[in-house]
C-alpha cells in the first residue's frame, strides 16, 4: 500500500509539472514512453533499486571450437526497452556475442560462447539505466572466459601420497599428477570424544584405475583417484561424519550442454562396492586449483573417486505435466508432507519434507534399536553398557541414544523443551493414529496401547469407570469462543484427572505375574511384566542427553501407553535397568534377499571381503541393497514364534500371540500401517498401492523432493533424510544412474548461487537453479559448530531464526521454479483509498471481505469425512485486485508441527508476499506468486451421530488416517482423505491455476 501511496504522490506531481509547462511554454513537452504493463501492474523507468546484472553459469571453460550456452540477467523489472552492450577483451580467446536486447517481458538474454584459442578473456556486459531515472544508474558486469585444451589430467598408476591427518595437520594434497587431489577434515574433529570424533590416522592419495567403463554411456572428466586410511579407520564401514575431497577435473571436457547438476561422482571400495557406480556426495562444487581445475564434495566414505558425466547431459528435453501444487511440511508436518504428497503424488509438482519423519522405514527402526534399547538380556543382568553416544551405527549425523538416555540438547532451535514425557506423548499419539507399531492388543479399540492390558482395567480407565479410555486424553486446546474455553478447562480436569488416577500410586498399574513371554528379557516368562509410568524432569547437566531416565515424580508423572517393562526385582515400579519390551514383528535375520548373513556368503572374510555378494544396504553407496535395509525380505529367515519370539507360547502366552506358527512373516497392525503410508517404500515401489497410483519411473520425473533436516536435530531428522534421499537415488536406469539428480547440500551457502564462504548471508534470488540438484537435501548447522552457536539454535529441530528463514526461502523458491507459467509481475497492492479498485464479486463462499484482508479462515467440516478442522490461507498481492480477476494461482500446502495450528503459521504471508512483490528483482528472479493454504493437524475432538465427544488423539494426527473407530464403528480422524477434501475445497473457492504441460531440460 505504501509503494501505492508514493507512486501516487509522483504521478500527481509530473501532472502538475505538465500542466504547469503548458500554461507557461507554447512548444509542447516530448511524449514520454511508457511501459507496456497491463492493468494493476507496476513498473517505474525511474525505480532508483539498484541496477544489476549477472551471469549464469558466472564463469566459462570451455574447448576450442565448443560451444557453452550463458544467461544474462538483469534485476530490476527493464520498464523500456533496454540494450546490454557485450564486449570481449580478447576475440581471439572468444568473440563478443551479439548485444543483449531486454524490456519488461524479457529479463535474461541467452547467447552462445564459443571457444577460440587457447588463453583467458572476459565477456563484459554494461547497463545504461533509462533516460528516466534520474539516478542515471549503470550496471556492469564480467563472465571470466578460459578456452582450454580438453585433455584430462593424468596420473600414473603406482603415484601415491601419503600422510597423517590429525589435529595439527588436517589436510593431506596430492602432489605430481595428483596435483589438486585432496583430503581433508575440520581439525576439530580430533579433539572431539563423541560419536563424531576422529583419531589421529595414516592415510594415502593415490591414483586409481579409470571407473567409466563400469557405467554405460559415461564420460571421464578427470582422473580416479583412490583415498585410503589405515586402522584405527575401517574403511569398510561409513565415518560418523564426512571428510572433504577433492578430485582433479577439467570443465573444458564437460558435455556442452552440462551443468553441475550433471556431474556424477563414481565410487568404488574394494570392500563394499566393488563395482563402481554413482553415488550421491555433499557440496560437489568446481574450483580453480593452481593452474587446474577440482571437483571438492564431501562424504563418510573411503575409496576410490571419479568425476564423470553421461554424454548427453542436459541435452535431453521433455514435456512436463505440472499440477501447480505443492505441499512444505515442518516437523509433524514434514513427515506428513512425505506420507501425504508421495502416497497423492500426482496430485503435486514438488513434495518438501523439512525436519520430520520422512521415512519410516529407518525411524522405526531406530526407535525399536536405540530409542527403545540399551538393556541387559536374559541371562546377562551385569553386561557391559554403552555409553549413549557410543554406540556403533552407521549412519552419519545420527546421534545414539538409549530408553534411559533421550536427545535433548539446550539451545533456542528446538522449537519446544521436548522433555521425556512429551517423547512418550509423541510416540503414543502415532500410535493412537496408526496402531502400536510395537506390539499388538487383542482389543482392537486398544490397538495404541501394548498387548496385555483390557477395556476396564485400571490403568486404561483410570477413576472414570469402564468405558472412558483414560489413555487418550486430548491436549487442551485453547479456547476462542466461550463454549471452546469451557471445553479447554473440562480437558485439563480430565487430562489431571486420568494422570493421577493411573499413576499416583500403584493400585492402577496394570501387571502380569507371570506367563508374558519375551525372547530378550523374558523367554520363559517366570518375570513378571508391568505397566509403569515415566517423565522424569530434564536434567541440564547431562546435555546433550538430557533426558536421561531418573524416578519419575510423584504427582505428574506420565503414563506409557505403548510398552511394558520387565520387573526383574518384583517391586511394582520400573527401575533404571529394567527393559522395556519391543513386540512389533516375528525375529528375522536382516541378511537380504539372498538369505544369507554376511559370513555365509561364499568368499567371506572379515577383513578382505566382509560382504561377499556386496548385497549391504547403504543409503549412500548402496542404496538397492538388501542386507542390512531395515525392511523383512522375502527370502529372509524368520522366527515362526509369533510376536513375543518365543516357540510354543500360543496358548500359555497371558496376552496371546500373535502369528506363531501360520507359516508366514508376522508385523502387528500398527506396522504394517505405517509401512502402507511409508514415503521410503512407496518410493521403491515395495508398496503400489497408494491413491496416486504406482510411482513410476515417469511418475518419479514429473515431481520434485525437496529434504532437510538439521544436524543436531533431537529426532535425528537429518539421518532421516538421508535415507529418504538414498530411497530416491535407488532409483535408477538400466546403466545404473539415478534417474534424478540429487545432492547434499551441508548448509544454505553451499548451494549454487550463493557464497560458500559467507554462511551467514543467504539470497534465494540468486540461486542457480540449472547447477543445483533436482532433489537436493540440505543438512543445516555446522557439526563442529561452537557452545554460543548451539546455544543459539544451530542445527537443532528448528534451527536458529536465521536457519528457519532460510528453510522456509528456499522450499517457496524451490517450488516457484517449478512453476514457470506463475504470475511474476510487480502489481499495485490494496484496493486504492476508498477501496474503489476491490473486486466486488468472488467464486469463494467467504465472500470478499477476508480476501481484501489476504487471509481467509475457514472451520472445514469434510463432506464425506466429517472430520472437523481448520484452515488458513493468505493470498498473493492483489489478488482482490479488479485487475486480477481473470488471474490464476498455483498453490502451496503448508503443514504445520506437532502441537501447533494452522493460524499460527498465517505469519509467513509477511515473507511470501514480500519476495512475490519484491521490486528488487525481475520477472526471471522474483518468486511466484501462489496461494498458500495452512491445513489442520492438530488432534480435535470427535462427535459421533449421538454427541458423544471422543477425542481423535493426544496433540497431534501427523496427518494420517487413523484406524480408530467411533461408537457407531464410523472412522476416527482419517487426516489422509480429509487433507484431499481441503484440496477439492480450495479448488472450487479460489481461483487456483489448472494443470498444464511445460518444457524442462533433464
Amino acid at each position: 500500500m505504501l509503494r501505492a501511496v508514493k507512486l501516487a504522490r509522483r504521478s500527481a506531481l509530473a501532472s502538475a509539472i505538465l500542466f504547469a509547462l503548458s500554461c507557461t511554454d507554447d512548444v509542447a513537452p516530448p511524449s514520454e514512453p511508457k511501459p507496456p504493463t497491463e492493468p494493476g501492474e507496476i513498473c517505474d523507468p525511474a525505480n532508483s533499486k539498484p541496477l544489476r546484472l549477472s551471469f549464469d553459469p558466472p564463469e566459462i571453460v570451455v574447448a576450442p571450437g565448443q560451444i557453452r550456452r550463458v544467461r544474462l540477467t538483469v534485476e530490476p523489472d527493464v520498464c523500456l526497452p533496454t540494450v546490454a552492450k557485450l564486449v570481449t577483451d580478447n576475440a581471439g580467446v572468444t568473440a563478443a556475442p551479439e548485444d543483449g536486447k531486454f524490456d519488461l517481458r524479457h529479463a535474461t538474454y541467452d547467447f552462445n560462447v564459443t571457444g577460440g584459442a587457447i588463453g583467458a578473456t572476459s565477456i563484459r556486459a554494461r547497463m545504461e539505466r533509462a533516460a528516466l531515472n534520474p539516478s542515471g544508474d549503470s550496471a556492469e558486469a564480467a563472465l571470466p572466459v578460459e578456452v582450454r585444451d580438453p585433455a584430462l589430467p593424468k596420473c600414473s598408476p603406482g603415484e601415491a601420497t601419503k600422510g597423517e591427518l590429525s589435529g595439527a595437520a588436517a589436510k593431506l594434497p596430492g602432489t605430481g599428477g595428483l596435483k589438486g587431489a585432496e583430503l581433508g577434515v575440520n581439525a576439530k574433529a580430533f579433539a572431539r570424544t563423541d560419536e563424531l570424533a576422529l583419531p589421529t590416522f595414516a592415510s594415502e592419495v593415490a591414483c586409481g584405475e579409470d571407473l567409466t567403463p563400469s557405467v554405460a554411456k559415461m564420460k571421464a572428466l578427470g582422473p580416479a583417484v583412490k583415498f585410503t586410511a589405515e586402522k584405527p579407520i575401517n574403511q569398510a564401514m561409513p565415518l560418523r561424519r564426512e571428510l572433504d575431497f577433492a578430485i582433479p577435473v577439467n570443465p573444458a571436457a564437460f558435455p556442452a550442454a552440462a551443468r553441475l547438476r550433471h556431474v556424477q561422482v563414481l565410487f568404488k571400495n574394494d570392500l563394499r562396492a566393488k563395482k563402481a557406480r554413482p553415488i550421491v556426495v555433499a557440496n560437489p562444487r568446481v574450483e580453480k586449483a593452481g593452474d587446474g581445475y577440482v571437483l571438492r564434495f564431501s562424504s563418510p566414505w573411503l575409496g576410490t573417486y571419479q568425476a564423470a558425466a553421461l554424454e548427453d547431459a542436459g541435452t535431453n528435453k521433455r514435456k512436463r505435466r505440472v499440477t501447480h501444487r505443492a505441499v512444505m511440511g515442518f516437523s509433524m508436518g514434514g513427515g506428513g508432507a512425505a506420507s501425504f504428497g508421495v502416497r497423492h503424488h500426482d496430485k503435486f509438482d514438488v513434495i518438501e519434507p523439512l525436519g520430520g519423519p520422512s521415512d519410516w522405514t529407518w525411524l522405526l527402526w531406530f526407535i525399536e534399536n536405540y530409542a527403545m534399547g540399551g538393556f541387559c538380556p536374559a541371562g546377562q543382568p551385569g553386561c557391559a553398557k554403552t555409553p549413549p553416544n557410543q554406540y556403533p551405527m552407521p549412519d552419519t549425523f545420527a546421534h545414539s541414544m538409549d530408553w534411559n538416555h533421550w536427545w535433548y540438547q539446550e539451545g533456542s532451535g528446538n522449537g519446544g523443551h521436548f522433555p521425556r514425557d512429551e517423547y512418550i506423548q509423541i510416540f503414543e499419539d502415532l500410535a493412537i493414529m496408526q496402531g502400536n507399531p510395537n506390539g499388538q492388543n487383542a482389543d482392537p479399540k486398544l490397538a495404541h496401547m501394548a498387548p496385555g492390558p483390557k477395556d476396564g482395567d485400571p490403568w486404561v480407565n483410570g477413576d472414570r469407570g469402564q468405558g472412558r479410555d483414560c489413555t487418550i486424553t486430548v491436549d487442551p486446546i485453547s479456547g476462542r469462543t466461550a463454549e471452546e474455553k469451557q471445553r479447554e478447562g473440562e480437558q485439563k480436569q480430565l487430562e489431571s484427572q486420568c494422570k493421577a488416577a493411573r499413576c499416583n500410586g500403584n493400585q492402577a498399574i496394570w501387571k502380569a505375574p507371570k506367563n508374558f513371554f519375551d525372547d530378550e528379557y523374558n523367554p520363559d516368562g517366570s518375570l513378571p511384566v508391568i505397566a509403569f509410568c515415566d517423565g522424569s524432569p530434564q536434567q541440564k547437566d547431562k546435555d546433550p542427553y538430557q533426558n536421561t531416565w531418573a524416578p519419575p515424580p510423584t504427582t505428574g508423572a506420565k503414563p506409557v501407553n505403548i510398552v511394558l517393562a520387565v520387573d526383574r526385582n518384583n517391586n511394582g515400579v520400573r527401575d533404571e535397568d529394567e527393559p522395556v519390551i519391543r513386540s512389533g514383528h516375528e525375529p528375522y535375520d536382516d541378511v537380504g534377499a539372498d538369505g544369507k548373513a554376511n559370513k555365509d556368503e561364499p568368499g567371506y572374510d572379515p577383513v578382505t571381503n566382509p560382504d561377499p555378494n556386496q548385497d549391504d544396504y547403504d543409503y549412500q553407496i548402496n542404496p538397492t541393497g538388501t542386507e542390512g535395509n531395515h525392511r523383512y525380505e522375502a527370502g529372509e529367515p524368520f522366527r515362526d514364534f509369533g510376536l513375543d519370539g518365543v516357540p510354543f507360547t500360543a496358548d500359555r502366552h497371558v496376552a496371546g500371540d500373535v502369528g506363531e506358527g501360520d507359516g508366514v512373516y508376522t508385523e502387528s497392525e500398527g506396522l504394517k500401517n505405517f509401512y502402507s503410508n511409508d514415503a521410503h517404500g512407496i518410493i521403491r515401489r515395495w508398496n503400489d498401492g497408494a491413491p496416486g497410483g504406482p510411482l513410476t519411473d515417469d511418475a518419479l520425473r514429473r515431481v520434485d523432493f525437496f529434504t532437510d533436516g538439521g544436524v543436531r536435530d533431537l529426532f535425528n531428522f537429518a539421518a532421516v533424510a538421508n535415507h529418504f534421499q538414498g530411497a530416491v537415488a535407488a532409483r535408477t536406469n538400466s546403466a545404473g544412474v539415478p534417474i534424478r539428480t540429487l545432492a547434499y547440500y551441508n548448509n544454505f551457502h553451499f548451494l549454487p548461487g550463493q557464497d560458500k564462504n559467507d554462511p551467514i548471508n543467504f539470497a534465494p534470488s540468486r540461486l542457480r537453479w540449472a547447477d543445483i540438484a533436482d532433489m537436493p537435501s540440505v543438512r543445516y548447522g555446522d557439526v563442529d559448530a561452537s557452545a554460543s552457536d548451539i546455544a543459539k539454535g544451530d542445527g537443532q529441530h528448528v534451527g536458529t531464526a536465521l536457519q528457519l528463514l532460510w528453510r522456509l526461502q528456499f522450499g517457496f523458491y524451490f517450488a516457484s521454479q517449478r512453476w514457470p507459467d506463475a504470475d511474476r509481475r510487480l502489481i499495485e497492492v490494496g484496493g486504492g483509498d476508498n477501496g474503489e479498485n476491490y473486486a466486488t464479486e468472488t467464486k469463494n463462499e467467504l465472500g470478499v471481505d477476508c480476501e481484501r484482508k489476504g487471509h481467509c479462515e475457514k472451520i472445514f467440516t469434510g463432506p464425506k469425512t466429517r472430520r472437523v478442522g481448520p484452515i488458513a490461507v493468505t493470498l498473493p498481492p492483489g489478488y482482490t485486485r479488479k485487475e486480477s480477476a481473470g488471474v490464476r494461482y498455483p498453490v502451496m500446502y503448508v503443514l504445520h508441527g506437532y502441537g501447533q495450528d494452522p493460524r499460527d503459521l498465517e505469519a509467513l504471508a509477511i515473507i511470501t508476499n514480500n519476495f512475490m512483490n519484491s521490486p528488487e528483482q525481475s520477472y526471471a528472479t522474483r518468486l511466484a506468486k501462489f496461494i498458500v493454504v495452512y491445513v489442520d493437524g492438530r488432534c480435535r475432538e470427535h462427535k459421533d451421530g449421538k454427541g458423544n465427544v471422543t477425542p481423535e488423539c493426544i496433540r497431534g494426527t501427523f496427518y494420517l488416517n487413523s484406524n480408530r473407530k467411533d461408537t457407531e464403528g464410523r472412522p476416527m480422524a482419517q487426516m489422509d482423505s480429509w487433507f484431499d477434501e481441503v484440496i477439492d475445497y480450495v479448488d472450487q473457492n479460489y481461483r487456483t491455476l489448472p494443470p498444464a504441460d511445460v518444457e524442462v531440460s533433464d
